[in-house]
Formats: structure tokens, C-alpha cells, sequence
């Protein structure tokens, strides 16, 4: 019998639907300049990682992500990823020490990243990696056991297509680095704890849903410590385990597919057309403008309703007078959801009187 995981290998592919994602019209959020503050590194809050959730076989199903219900769904996991691998219980904010690595402005950590990238050792399947003894491989460690992550507004203002975002790079190498030394490690438990520490770093990733970039480097990382789990179980006779791996990992594929699916329905970029040498147009109905509004009010994901706000700013600026009205009442409206995070995107785009200079370089690119 085949493998029933064996095309998952491609593990880069993951990484690369952020790009492809960019590309297909998604108004992920991009760098802005911010002071970053001190020099000094902080130190990780000691925490426990609690055993994973027992589960009971006869509850185990796999979801059905192509169904009419699955529409509704939030891009989440309807397995828990506790029985595979829970959070850990640090109180700290893990984001304190990911952000001082971040690109734009340097952060106070970025160069010692850079050089760590002469390090890279580039695994087989899983890419470049670094060393299994490497100085932020280790020091990482206690930061993947912290129970938060959340890098908005503390480290990053909010502020339309120029808000700011980590330096993703450094997560995505490391959890690919936690999978490469669990690979090579003789003792089983040591190997399943590093590959569940690649999982726990891809769940705080994903924790603060408020980009999507970030939400696919996040799901990335799951999915190649769920693998290597699946793998690691299947070779032990672990059977119990290797199912919940592989329930878990057929739910990788669906929501990043969807994530493109979903991206695309609200994309209004998409129909931006230059009219003459220095004039832009929205080529959208008034039905488009719709779904952008609805799923901006209800969508069941944050990052999505985010992506849905920044897209009525373009119906805002380039519609047609009744689609710029539609928008301004929506992004007025908006602008006091309950969700404090969400409400500020949508101030923010409803507050500028003229295009910035990010939305208008995005117009140009799609033009």
C-alpha cells in the first residue's frame, strides 16, 4: 500500500504559498519603520510543556474541508492540536525576543541573525536549517515554550498595507531546524519533543491571527513536526499517535488552499485599471463590494476581515461614487468593532484622506 503521506515531502512548498499568496493578489501587510529600543536580549520566563491530550480513536475523524459547511469554517484546525502538541505555560510574550530580529528597520538582533545564516546547513527535504548545537537554535528553545505570542500594537503600529511584521525567516528556519536534529536523534522522546516544539512555535505564529503571512509561515511549521511525527510514529509502532499525526496533516493542505480561495473573493486589487497615464479604476460590481463588506463584518478570521478592510480602502479611493460611500459607511462602522486590533486597521483606513504611498505602489503593481 502507498504511503498515505508520501507527497508531503515538499516541505518548502508550504513557504512558498506565502509568496504565491502575495502574488494572487493578498494585501498582507508589509514592513514599516519603528524604533526597536535596547540591545539587551531578554530572558525566557521558565515554563512546562504538559503532556499531549489523550484521545480517544472512536472521536478521531477527518474533517471534510471540501463540504458546503466547511465555508463557514474558521482556517483552523478541527483536530486539537493539544493531543498531538500542547502550548506551553510560560507567561512571558514570546514575541519580545522574535522581534528584535526583525528586518525593517534592523532590529537589535538582526545582524547576529544574518550571520547566523552563513551556518545554514541545507537538509534534504526540509531546506536550510541550522546546526543542531547552534547558539539560537538553543537559545529559542524556552521562548517556543511560552504560552503568547502577540506582537500587535506593542511592537508593530497598526497602519494599513505599511504595518509592520516579524522577520518570518527566523521562525521558519528554526522549526525546520527542531525537525532536521530530531531526525538524527537516536532516543525517541528527544526526537518527538524537538518535532513538538516545531508545532508549538507554529501554533503561537498563528495565535494572534492578524496577518497572513504570518498565519501561513505559522502553518508551515506545524505541518513539518506533524510529518516528522508521523514519520517517527509509523517507525516505533506507535499507531495511535501516527493516526493523530495523520489526521492533523491532511488538515495542513485544505487551509492553505483555502487561504488563496478565500483571499480571492475579496481581492479588489485584482480589478484595478489604469485609465490614461495617471488615473486608476475600480472595475468591480456592486455585488464584489459586497462580499468584501460582509466578510469584513463576519468573517469567522481575523486576518481575513483585516485583509477585507484594507480592500474597502481601495473601493474607498477608486470605486464608483456609490461603491466609495458603500465603503466609507462600512469602514465607519467597523471602526468600533469590539475587536480593538481590527477597529484600528479599519480607523486607519477610514482616517486617510488620500491614498498612501503603500496603496498606491500596490495599485501600480496590480495595474
Amino acid at each position: 500500500m502507498n504511503d498515505p503521506l508520501s507527497s508531503r515531502k515538499a516541505v518548502p512548498v508550504m513557504l512558498a504559498a506565502t509568496f504565491l499568496v502575495l502574488l494572487a493578489g493578498s494585501l498582507a501587510v508589509r514592513l514599516f519603520s519603528r524604533d526597536q529600543g535596547t540591545t539587551s536580549s531578554p530572558k525566557a520566563a521558565a515554563a512546562n510543556v504538559p503532556d499531549p491530550r489523550a484521545i480517544e480513536l472512536k472521536n478521531l475523524g477527518i474533517p471534510y474541508w471540501a463540504g458546503p459547511e466547511a465555508e463557514k469554517w474558521p482556517l483552523r484546525f478541527r483536530t486539537d492540536l493539544d493531543a498531538l502538541a500542547p502550548l506551553g505555560t510560560g507567561p512571558a510574550n514570546a514575541a519580545i525576543w522574535f522581534k528584535d530580529f526583525t528586518k525593517v528597520p534592523a532590529g537589535a538582533r538582526l545582524a547576529e541573525f544574518e550571520a547566523a545564516k552563513k551556518r545554514f546547513i541545507v537538509h534534504p527535504t526540509l531546506g536550510n536549517t541550522l546546526p543542531a548545537d547552534d547558539p539560537l537554535v538553543r537559545e529559542a528553545e524556552p521562548w517556543c515554550e511560552q504560552a503568547t505570542m502577540r506582537f500587535y500594537p506593542e511592537f508593530f503600529k497598526i497602519q494599513g498595507l505599511s504595518t509592520g511584521i516579524p522577520n518570518l525567516i527566523l521562525p521558519i528556519t528554526l522549526a525546520k531546524s527542531y525537525v532536521a536534529r530530531g531526525m538524527t536523534a537516536a532516543d525517541d522522546a528527544a526526537a518527538l519533543a524537538d518535532f513538538r516544539r516545531a508545532i508549538r512555535l507554529g501554533r503561537l505564529l498563528r495565535q494572534e491571527d492578524f496577518t497572513i503571512v504570518a498565519d501561513l509561515v505559522g502553518l508551515a511549521c506545524i505541518r513539518i513536526g506533524t510529518e516528522a511525527i508521523y514519520d517517527r510514529a509509523r517507525a516505533i509502532g506507535d499507531t495511535r499517535l501516527a493516526l493523530v499525526a495523520a489526521v492533523i496533516a491532511s488538515e495542513a493542505g485544505p487551509q492553505k488552499l483555502l487561504t488563496r480561495v478565500r483571499l480571492t473573493e475579496i481581492n479588489l486589487f485584482g480589478r484595478i485599471n489604469a485609465v490614461g497615464s495617471d488615473q486608476i479604476e475600480l472595475s468591480a460590481g456592486d455585488t464584489e463590494i459586497e462580499t468584501v463588506i460582509q466578510t469584513a463584518r463576519t468573517g469567522p478570521d481575523r486576518r481575513f476581515r483585516g485583509e477585507a478592510v484594507i480592500n474597502l480602502g481601495v473601493a474607498r479611493f477608486w470605486g464608483t461614487p456609490p461603491q466609495q460611500e458603500l465603503a466609507r459607511r462600512a469602514l465607519d462602522e467597523l471602526a468600533s468593532d469590539k475587536d480593538l486590533l481590527f477597529a484600528e486597521l479599519a480607523r486607519y483606513c477610514r482616517d486617510n484622506r488620500t491614498p498612501t504611498a503603500e496603496l498606491l505602489e500596490a495599485a501600480q503593481v496590480m495595474k
